[in-house]
């Protein structure tokens, strides 16, 4: 019997002995048991957003965030002492944590902030990255500032925190005429209508507009702007209250962040003459002790043999 399911037995004893068992006891599964169960791990992520997740020209999941999810696996391989399957499903900002909770997905990891709002349906892992909202704009453009974006088209990608920003802040009279807010599955897409001319601007991350513009055919006549919007730590999305799970994915993820590999990783993607992102992109000394520092004592055991 499972850990999980032995600390649910009293309950279980106590829900026979009331005739309600069925319902409660089916909801009360933790998706480490149905790892267990089904030898596999289903990871949501993103289709079009490098240097995090993509796919690439031969029909290849890419990216710093698939990289990391795969050392994770690998982790809780090990520790299950078990050969479990890892599936990626494709998520939108408007999709990823719907199939979170409906259990589609065991976990989210990608460049999601963590906010109260969500934390209201899902649960986050410990911080693994930190990224900034910045501007694509043509390099010609009048737009520096922040509040140049007033009465301009600005593209954002459905659902995401920039969407809600952006218009919270025409209703708030920051930006004033408000920004005509134009919303896009896909940053590619939204790229697409920036080269056209039919948006003024796009804002997302600002990682994923430095390789969108480093990857058309004209690298030059793109600038990528701050100030920042704003800046926000990063976790892996998970479903809410099952501490199980979420104990797992956080041993896994200090394990690798203790013993070094989390480090490596980042730097063969974001450090030294060739990274994979095509540009460098260096970590804060805060952020990194905020990285290192979270993991608690003995993390570099989890996978010691009792």
């Amino acid at each position: 019997m499972s850990y999980s399911k032995l600390k649910m037995l009293p309950a279980i004893l106590v829900m026979a002995a009331t005739g309600v068992v069925s319902s409660h006891v089916a909801n009360a599964e933790s998706v480490l048991d149905k790892v267990v169960r089904d030898k596999k791990i289903i990871v949501g992520t993103r289709e079009s957003a490098p240097p995090y997740a993509y796919i690439d020209a031969q029909g290849n999941w890419v990216g710093w965030s698939l990289d990391l999810s795969r050392a994770l696996h690998g982790i809780i391989e090990q520790k299950l002492d078990a050969k479990l399957e890892l599936e990626f499903k494709p998520v939108t900002p408007q999709t990823r944590i719907p199939l979170v909770v409906n259990g589609t997905v065991d976990w989210v990891l990608g460049t999601t902030g963590n906010t109260i709002a969500r934390e209201d349906v899902i649960d986050f892992s410990a911080i693994n990255n930190a990224v900034c909202v910045k501007k694509l704009v043509p390099a010609g453009s009048d737009i520096h500032a922040t509040k140049d974006m007033a009465g301009k088209r600005i593209g954002v990608t459905k659902g995401s925190v920039e969407e809600r920003l952006i218009t919270s802040m025409g209703e708030s009279g920051e930006l004033n005429p408000p920004a005509q807010v134009v919303t896009f599955d896909k940053h590619s897409t939204g790229f697409i209508a920036l080269s056209q001319g039919k948006t003024d601007a796009h804002v997302t991350l600002d990682d994923t507009l430095l390789s969108i513009a480093r990857k058309s055919p004209d690298p030059k006549a793109w600038d990528v702007r701050g100030p920042d919007l704003f800046c926000i730590p990063n976790g892996i999305l998970l479903p809410e209250n099952d501490s199980n799970w979420r104990d797992m994915v956080n041993q896994s993820l200090c394990y690798f962040i203790v013993t070094g590999g989390y480090d490596k990783l980042y730097d063969e993607w974001f450090a030294g003459d060739a990274p994979k992102a095509g540009y460098t992109r260096v970590q804060s000394a805060e952020l990194k002790t905020i990285i290192h520092g979270q993991c608690p004592y003995g993390s570099e055991t989890f996978l010691t043999k009792n």
